[in-house]
């Protein structure tokens, strides 16, 4: 029987994210910290004679070459000469449409598990800058830690977080599309509210506005869970439609996550997660 690999690709979200003007290419210029978590995808892959081939949990994702793992598989195939080719099983964890980078992770996690299984030497910056040829938000992913990214997301800063967090994670069901929100806020740009300082950085997102003004589930899940005494903060990821609540050090956040669930339906997506990646030593 041939060699199973595993691995997680991680959701991400958004601490921070300005929006800092319009750009000659017609896209955003961002600067944004993004933080890898707990919640994760799982891909595992066999090696094949040759070509690629996908299945997934999730009918409602095609299992094609308009799929961002098959479309980082044949990148990596054209960019790089190894012989064989690819069975990749996708299970997908994390919901599509909620800004947490679940698509791009997939992407990034194949192009670092075909790296290994083909014992490719190329560094992390290389496999990054390949990477963004599929999404700008692909390449903060090949790095799995917490990192400054900038430009339209491409340009990447891994950092080291002065502290670590833990959370509650909500997902509504539905979808915020990316465009849509970054179109939104461009006919009315203003900022999103600053949230609590953590030392490091000041939660804050600017496409928070856009999203409230039409989706209001979002904003009354934020207040909910700033209302609660054990949460420090409670931000949008992304585009949304996400909403994460940070927890204090030593507090029960399963008591938070219950009250949630009662509070709003145990049939909502809604999970408990830590941040991923280096931190310093204090």
């Amino acid at each position: 029987m041939s060699q199973t690999w595993l691995r997680l690709a991680p959701a991400k979200i958004n601490l921070n994210l300005r929006i800092l003007g319009k750009r000659p290419d017609g896209f955003h210029e961002l600067e944004t910290l993004m933080v890898p978590i707990s919640l994760a995808d799982q891909l595992t892959f066999q090696k094949r004679e040759q070509g690629i081939s996908m299945t997934c949990s999730d009918s409602t994702l095609p299992c094609d070459a308009t799929n961002l793992v098959w479309k980082a598989a044949t990148l990596f195939f054209q960019t790089y000469t190894v012989d064989g080719g690819i069975q990749i099983h996708l299970e997908k964890k994390t919901p599509h449409g909620a800004g947490l980078g679940g698509g791009s992770s997939d992407a990034a996690t194949v192009l670092l598990a075909l790296r290994e299984i083909y014992q490719v030497e190329v560094s992390d910056e290389a496999l990054a800058v390949l990477s963004s040829q599929m999404g700008s938000d692909i390449p903060f992913f090949i790095y799995q830690q917490a990192a400054w990214c900038r430009g339209r997301g491409e340009i990447i800063e891994p950092i080291e977080l002065l502290s670590s967090y833990q959370g509650i994670l909500v997902h509504p069901g539905f979808a915020v599309p990316t465009p849509w929100a970054y179109q939104t806020y461009a006919q009315n740009p203003s900022r999103g509210e600053s949230g609590v300082d953590l030392g490091f950085v000041i939660l804050q997102n600017d496409l928070e506005p856009a999203v409230f003004s039409k989706y209001a589930w979002i904003p009354t899940v934020k207040r909910w869970f700033q209302e609660q005494p054990e949460v420090l903060d409670s931000m949008m990821s992304g585009s949304g439609s996400a909403v994460f609540a940070l927890i204090k050090s030593g507090e029960n956040r399963k008591a938070v996550f219950d009250r949630f669930r009662a509070e709003f339906g145990d049939d909502l997506f809604s999970v408990l997660f830590e941040f991923l990646g280096k931190n310093k030593r204090s």
